[in-house]
């Protein structure tokens, strides 16, 4: 689906007389015609934010966004960012080869964890990249083969040859810095945003969902977003407390397929939906879910605690540092490799109770705290300098929300 505007200029803020022009910046889109995970999403959430931004006068550039040939996965309508599809080719081809050429005259931004290896290595553009996590070094199994391989051999390209490395979390930097401790000076932290206020209708009449009140898992069904366990949890809860649980999420093609053996006097109660697209049917899955159970083994900045917690649903998280630094407070936390903790978690918020009460109410509040715009104002910084800025604040609260939990002390349920 495209829907965009092609042929539209850039909006600038007042200019001063003998001011310097502009920056240009190009954005590498190839996450519009990808599948559309958290990285992706991500991706689209901070483009929607810099058009944004461009059409307040918050910030000043010269910004396009170049697209490769092919459907969109995902909507998107902007009105101050060029639209420009460009190159023949498709997928990694596309990447490394059309899309290089197109943006030696600025900035080039890729915001999903690759960039054009020539670019990186003759410096023949000016990349900024945005890494979300390493996480196929942590867990290689969860990765099908030429992903893994891809990754390994485009990572040592991506911390030498990129001018700046933005990522999500300051538990991912650390990671990067102990990966290449010569990169440091060059990473910086860009949380990310929660639930957009961009929600187009829904296009269609969605998935099938049992009545409200179920459990809820939205994510990759993958080995490191501890699917296994996961599903166990769910199981259970099947049969001990009656619950409906559905799984909103697939393997897609990078991820090797977890085994799923659900067994037959549960099969009525366990619904795996597949991937949900369509961001107004989301939000109906997420309002209409008693809570979320997010038990994953390893997260940079992840989504689906922040959304649920938007719409009121509790969120039963896994006791990382990474999930700290996200949710804080607002979450209730597990042990993810026990499910006998996960289970104990959601009890906890599963009655109509005080303690849900409070549960809800916190998580709203750090969901609220979660802002695109800061993290858009924090890349434009990395790739374009201060001056960008209009508005020194922005920037300031996605910041604020990176360190509050810092030194947080976590407590498993």
């Amino acid at each position: 689906m495209i829907d965009a505007n092609p042929g539209i200029g850039v909006s600038h803020a007042p200019r001063s007389r003998g001011a310097a022009p502009a920056r240009r910046l190009f954005i590498n889109g190839r996450f519009l015609v990808q599948q559309a995970t958290g990285v992706q999403r991500a991706a689209r959430e901070i483009t929607v934010a810099l058009d944004r931004m461009l059409g307040s006068g918050g910030i000043v550039a010269d910004v396009t966004l170049l697209v490769p040939p092919g459907p969109w996965v995902q909507p998107l309508s902007l009105d101050h960012i060029r639209v420009e599809t460009v190159g023949r080719h498709t997928g990694v081809l596309w990447e490394q080869l059309d899309l290089p050429r197109h943006a030696r005259s600025g900035t080039l931004l890729c915001l999903g964890n690759s960039a054009p290896a020539l670019a990186l290595i003759g410096r023949e553009a000016d990349v900024v990249v945005m890494i979300h996590d390493v996480s196929f070094l942590d867990h290689p199994h969860a990765y099908k083969l030429t992903y893994r391989v891809g990754h390994r051999l485009m990572l040592p390209l991506l911390m030498r040859g990129a001018r700046a490395i933005v990522t999500v979390s300051e538990t991912e930097r650390e990671r990067l810095v102990r990966l290449a401790p010569a990169a440091a000076p060059r990473i910086s932290v860009a949380p990310n945003g929660g639930w957009s206020a961009d929600v187009v209708p829904s296009s269609g009449q969605g998935k099938l969902i049992p009545p409200p009140g179920y459990g809820l898992y939205v994510g990759s069904l993958s080995h490191r977003k501890n699917f296994a366990r996961t599903l166990e949890a769910a199981i259970r809860l099947a049969r001990e407390d009656g619950l409906h649980f559905v799984f909103v999420g697939s393997s897609g093609r990078v991820l090797r397929r977890p085994r799923c053996e659900v067994p037959a006097d549960v099969a009525g109660q366990i619904h795996f939906v597949g991937q949900v697209n369509d961001a107004a049917s989301l939000a109906r899955i997420y309002r209409d879910a008693r809570f979320l159970l997010f038990p994953s083994l390893y997260e940079a900045c992840p989504l689906p605690p922040v959304e649920a917690a938007h719409f009121g649903c509790p969120v039963v998280v896994s006791n990382i540092p990474s999930m700290w630094e996200r949710c804080g407070r607002g979450m209730t936390y597990c042990d993810p490799l026990s499910v006998d903790s996960m289970l104990r978690a959601v009890r906890s918020v599963l009655p109509d109770s005080a303690w849900r009460d409070r549960a809800i109410a916190a998580g709203h509040v750090m969901a609220e705290r979660r802002c695109w715009q800061d993290q858009a104002a924090l890349i434009c910084v990395a790739a374009l300098g201060a001056d960008c800025l209009v508005d020194r604040a922005l920037g300031g609260g996605a910041t604020v929300a990176a360190a509050e939990f810092q030194g947080s002390v976590a407590v498993s349920v």
